[in-house]
């Protein structure tokens, strides 16, 4: 892929080398032609240069490019059926480009009721995304490239939090109206995706790195032409497209952490490869000689003696935090038949400390007191390659073809230190070393077709064929746990306590293919009407394999019933096969593979009934076909467990112009969140050492919700937006992750159906300009978001005794302030971004029942926190500075735990504040 985009890329490069002169000495408008009925694309619309003799038609997207000598223009759009359009005082400057969007009404006679304008500024990003959002068919609210621009953060996680009603979980997963992540799903360019996420249906928005995005939309409300496995959200990731001109950017920026940078901290070594996320030299692959379960002692020694065999490595300083980012794309090949590209590379390399890391479990509800706990010392290092090469080829007006490919990937290498205790081991201390390894990737090719069917009422037909695949490798998991002996003082590997070696391997592939076909309704019915049906077959397979070894310690080498041995001699040869023996473990985690497949198909209207009120409304159907097999599909464990089932999703948005830039929105609809093969797998998953287990249950059925929106938004000018909603909802057996306790090993999480639960909530968001304001105060633009919710949940354990909780992941309160401020003659802009939500529920707690009474195990409490962040930046010639900062607050991340005597802190962890510097260049 990097030979044919490079080999492109010189070919553009030569190809518009001879037109390089002129196009600096000219300028270029671009833009889209919109209809005001229906908010879709107008192709083959009539776009001139009055006065002159340039002129050209919009194409599939409704978009033109004009390419005109400095000055000032008058340009007019025709159509027929549509009144004319024209904008004056368009200054066109050498080697810019000015993009102005045009919006024509439906009219009986053309060339009647010219609608001119003669103040225009240039529009951004975000004008044209409010646009969109204004003109879209459903609730949705975005953040455009130029807000992500704006966000500190290096990733998707960091930008998707501005959006109205979202935050992220674990600093990966949105949230979406207080919703846990199981309830949205995330499109990439259109397109489900496979998950690298063992524990999780969603993919992690952290596997996106921001230089690579174009925008996030999340639509809140529901219609037929896309998926309907949601129910707070569906979050699309939209990739970069190929610019108006040639381009060529880098940046490069280097940053402080208060917790980590320069601090002395053990870290694994690294060299060559590892900086880049690949394991130099192989050190840290499970070895290939795997010993069966009761192998010889003599064939576990061999498999152990070729691990890696390093956990107390000398400290040393953690340099500071690294990000850079290429992108270079443009056009060729005229006006009418253009070729487009757009390529990017990024890197990002970080490094983390976490001195003082608590996490521990309260299972006795009166006395809150905690059965396990721990305080750990960790150091991580997280590298991160991402790279898009998008290309696209447009024939005429009628015909468009683009092939899109994206690739991810991220390591992370940690090394901890802990102590703590288990009240089912003893009341002695218990000290763990553990050293692990990740990888998670990430990739999606798709092709996509968009074609003008003149002869079939100029009907439009749209196909995606795409294919994804997530990998997640754990090559490396491994952990010594010792005792204090409370005779000597000693540490010691127990015999009764045997320590766990992980190596788990996730492969998750999705493929594709959907096509929509609309028909235009004019004119028979009012203009902008249009019947739309189509369909998707998506197949997704995924195969998860896990080896689990454990260190028995046989005998002391100085004599005694304990080995007392340092960490690096555990593996030596010495101790080995003699006085310890590593052993493969037949139970937990179990391999699984799983066949998930969806056949869809929809019919839907889109009717503007009058100048002024407009519906959408249509049927998708869905049939879910899951088969799990426990083992392997070729040597099944047991009967596969199986899912089959249909679900007719409707949902009805209708549209009220209140005036040209007000909207009355109100929406119905179903959708469905069904459960992933791990939620359904009965074997148990160790995320971390000294974790609770998860653990599948065959019995988790889908759950199905009923929704309601009502939604007013104000569009007052570019980039301003007033706007408030209520949502309702109503859940049928969501699925909930529940904290249990058997009272004799360590503590599980299931996976379970509540009975019901129902949610209302409302959202608020406001932003403007401030331009009224006096001298440079001017430049400033303010942005408030807010959402309320209150959620009830209903779970009958027993028949007798009914508890009632907020949904799991649910925060009552999100809120988002941004401060704004450009001043476009000095090149300078800046942002100050503020984030915070409440109290949620991360799991349920109910331990067995007894006498048909639960045994309950308090709920596990994510505290709710305040974030601030903020960036400048400064244009100087083609070279831009930034100044960024995260987390200014130095808010901490708390869990907790309620019981009868009281508040229990359960984990703890301060990530502390991050200063970037940055230098961008860009040749345009």
């Amino acid at each position: 892929m990097r030979v044919l985009a490079t080999a492109l890329f010189l070919l553009g490069s030569l190809l518009g080398s001879a037109r390089a002169h002129a196009q600096e000495s000219r300028g270029i408008i671009v833009g889209r032609v919109l209809s005001r009925e229906s908010g879709r694309p107008v192709d083959l619309a009539t776009v001139s240069v009055m006065g002159t003799e340039v002129r050209t038609q919009s194409d599939l997207d409704g978009r033109f490019r004009l390419v005109l000598p400095p000055g000032l223009y008058s340009i007019r759009v025709l159509r027929i059926g549509n009144s004319p359009t024209q904008r004056d005082s368009l200054r066109v400057v050498a080697g810019q480009v000015l993009t102005t969007d045009f919006v024509l009404s439906s009219a009986a006679i053309q060339l009647q009721g010219v609608t001119v304008t003669a103040d225009v500024v240039r529009q951004s990003s975000e004008d044209a995304l409010l646009l969109a959002q204004k003109a879209a068919p459903r609730v949705s609210d975005g953040i455009s490239a130029e807000a992500i621009r704006r966000a500190p953060g290096s990733d998707a996680s960091d930008a998707v939090v501005r959006v109205t009603g979202v935050s992220v979980m674990d600093g990966r997963f949105a949230v979406v109206r207080g919703l846990a992540e199981r309830y949205s799903n995330t499109l990439l360019n259109g397109v489900e995706l496979p998950s690298p996420e063992p524990l999780k249906k969603v993919v992690p928005l952290d596997l996106f790195p921001s230089s690579l995005l174009e925008s996030i939309v999340v639509s809140k409300t529901a219609t037929p032409d896309r998926p309907g496995d949601f129910a707070g959200g569906s979050v699309e990731v939209t990739t970069k497209e190929f610019p108006d001109r040639r381009v060529a950017e880098f940046s490069f920026a280097t940053g402080y952490g208060s917790q980590s940078t320069f601090r002395e901290v053990p870290l694994l070594r690294q060299r060559g490869l590892d900086y880049f996320g690949f394991d130099q030299g192989g050190r840290r692959q499970m070895p290939s000689n795997i010993p069966a379960g009761g192998a010889s002692i003599g064939a576990n020694e061999a498999f152990a003696e070729r691990m890696r065999n390093e956990w107390t490595p000398t400290p040393s300083a953690l340099p500071p935090n690294v990000d850079a980012s290429l992108n270079f794309g443009g056009r060729f090949g005229g006006s009418d038949a253009p070729f487009g590209y757009a390529m990017s590379l990024s890197y990002g390399r970080q490094y983390d400390a976490t001195p003082n890391r608590l996490s521990q479990i309260v299972f006795n509800k009166e006395t809150g007191t905690p059965d396990q706990g721990y305080v750990s010392s960790e150091a991580s290092t997280t590298t991160d390659l991402g790279a898009i090469a998008n290309f696209a080829y447009r024939a005429g007006t009628g015909t468009k073809f683009a092939w899109k490919n994206l690739f991810t990937r991220g390591s992370e290498e940690m090394l901890a230190r802990s102590s703590g205790f288990e009240t089912y081991n003893g009341t002695s201390e218990r000290v763990t070393y553990q050293a692990r390894f990740i990888t998670r990737q990430l990739m999606q090719t798709q092709l996509t077709g968009d074609h003008r069917i003149g002869f079939l009422l100029n009907s439009r037909l749209e196909w995606k064929a795409t294919s994804a695949w997530a990998q997640r490798d754990e090559p490396e998991n491994r952990s010594l746990i010792y005792f204090r002996d409370a005779a000597t003082g000693d540490l010691v590997l127990s015999p009764s306590n045997p320590s766990p070696f992980w190596f788990r391997f996730l492969d998750d592939q999705v493929q594709s293919v959907q096509a929509d076909w609309a028909l235009p309704l004019e004119p028979l019915l009012p203009a902008g009407s249009q019947f739309k049906v189509g369909g998707l077959i998506r197949q997704r397979e995924r195969a998860f394999d896990a080896f689990q070894f454990r260190l028995f310690a046989s005998a002391d080498p100085n004599g005694g019933s304990a080995v007392r041995i340092e960490p690096e001699r555990a593996f030596s040869p010495e101790i080995l096969g003699s006085f310890a023996d590593l052993r493969r473990q037949g139970e937990g985690s179990l391999p699984y593979e799983a066949e998930d497949g969806v056949t869809a198909s929809f019919a839907m209207v889109d009717l503007p009934l009058t100048s002024w009120m407009r519906i959408v409304t249509g049927v998708r159907r869905e049939q879910w076909r899951l088969t799990l097999y426990q083992g392997t599909k070729a040597a099944p464990i047991g009967e596969p467990t199986r899912r089959n089932t249909t679900d007719d999703l409707w949902s009805a948005n209708l549209t009220f112009n209140l005036s040209d830039r007000q909207n009355l929105r109100l929406a119905a609809y179903q959708t469905v969140a069904r459960p992933d093969p791990r939620e359904l797998a009965p074997d148990y998953y160790i995320a971390v050492t000294g974790d609770c287990a998860n653990q599948g249950n065959p019995n988790v059925q889908a759950t199905r919700i009923m929704n309601g929106d009502l939604r007013w938004e104000w569009f007052p000018r570019a980039g301003e937006l007033l706007s408030a909603s209520i949502f309702a909802k109503r859940f049928e057996a969501p699925i909930g992750e529940l904290l249990t306790y058997p009272g004799s090993s360590l503590c599980t999480v299931e996976y379970f159906n509540l009975d019901k639960a129902e949610i209302l909530g409302g959202e608020l968001e406001f932003r403007k300009a401030l331009d009224f304001l006096p001298g440079p105060l001017a430049g400033l633009a303010v942005g408030v978001n807010l959402t309320l919710v209150q959620s009830s949940s209903q779970y009958s354990p027993s028949p007798d005794y009914v508890l009632n909780y907020k949904l799991q992941g649910q925060s009552d309160v999100l809120a988002n302030f941004s401060l704004l401020y450009t001043d476009a003659a000095q090149n300078i802009d800046a942002s100050l971004l503020v984030n915070t939500f409440s109290d949620r529920i991360v799991r349920y707690g109910i331990a067995n029942l007894v006498d048909g009474v639960p045994e309950q195990v308090p709920n596990v409490m994510e505290q709710g926190r305040l974030s601030i962040d903020a960036k400048v930046r400064k244009k100087v010639g083609r070279y831009t500075v930034s100044l960024s900062a995260r987390n200014l607050a130095d808010a901490e991340t708390i869990y907790y735990q309620d019981s009868d005597a009281g508040r229990t802190r359960t984990g703890y962890m301060r990530p502390g504040t991050t200063v970037s510097i940055g230098i961008g260049y860009a040749i345009r």
